[in-house]
């Protein structure tokens, strides 16, 4: 699709020389298309950036929808936020400096704009009604707690690529361990928050036993 192919173009020229060097001519060399075609699209390299913007959320929701596998039960509310936390998090380290261009260098917050995430949402909204009708949620205002599971997961994602101080699995225990708390999430598969280097309790069970063996 030809919509697609600029927008593919837009990227990587975008991401390689800067918002503010790259031009729509470029976009059409790197697209190999004429550079009146780029505009037929795109009226602008502001309309363009919203476009990227569009594509970024509508993969950063595709990516974290979490359909069961055919002819198997949905995973507990638990693993599903593990699964969300992990997705979101390889995402964000993956499309790090696209974000960067699409969002910080084009001074755009994305978080400020209500229908920017709105895909997103309902995925995190059918998470929480889910864990709710089961019973392993224990939630007063469920839009509270989607508003906390989206901007607090984002802020998290934001820090953790800019700032890497954790390995993947300990941020993703550990996230996933802070998300189940605050949501009240009840059962054997809820995880516990890790423990802090050096604790020196000496209380075992199954989470020591796993913070042994990682």
């Amino acid at each position: 699709m030809r919509r697609e192919q600029i927008l593919d173009a837009a990227e990587r020229v975008l991401v390689e020389r800067g918002l503010g060097a790259a031009t729509m001519a470029d976009v059409a060399e790197a697209a190999a298309v004429a550079k009146g075609t780029v505009y037929l699209y795109f009226e602008s390299k502001t309309e363009l950036l919203a476009g990227l913007r569009a594509r970024y959320f509508e993969r950063f929701a595709a990516m974290l929808d979490d359909p069961p596998d055919e002819g198997r039960p949905r995973a507990g509310t638990a693993e599903r936020v593990e699964r969300l936390v992990a997705a979101a998090y390889d995402f964000a380290r993956a499309n790090h400096a696209l974000h960067h261009m699409l969002f910080h260098e084009a001074g755009f917050g994305e978080v400020g704009h209500a229908d920017a995430f709105a895909r997103a949402r309902a995925v995190m909204a059918d998470l929480v009604e889910a864990g709710r009708a089961s019973g392993e949620l224990t939630v007063a205002d469920p839009a509270l707690a989607i508003d906390f599971l989206l901007h607090g997961l984002h802020g998290v994602l934001v820090e953790a690529t800019h700032h890497p101080r954790l390995p993947r699995r300990r941020l993703v225990a550990g996230v996933t361990g802070l998300i189940c708390q605050a949501l009240g999430v009840t059962g054997p598969a809820a995880p516990t928050r890790p423990r802090a280097p050096g604790s020196g309790s000496t209380g075992r069970g199954p989470g020591r036993e796993r913070d042994r063996r990682a």
